[in-house]
């Protein structure tokens, strides 16, 4: 497997990630629970941005 398709292979399980994190805040109502889910979901979005970043790069 070559970087590019590892590289790939993170982007879709973090977009997963963020997914889950999105479904689970619209089911929480505790607060401080909500913003430690929101943090991890932000965290993966920028995780998700720097991959694909990457991904653009040719020279991979």
């Amino acid at each position: 497997m070559n970087t590019f398709d590892k590289l790939n292979e993170i982007l879709e399980v973090e977009m997963k990630n963020q997914m889950l994190y999105n479904k689970y805040l619209m089911e929480i109502t505790n607060p401080e629970a909500r913003q430690l889910f929101t943090q991890f979901r932000d965290e993966h979005m920028q995780d998700i941005t720097q991959l694909q970043q990457l991904l653009k790069n040719p020279s991979i």
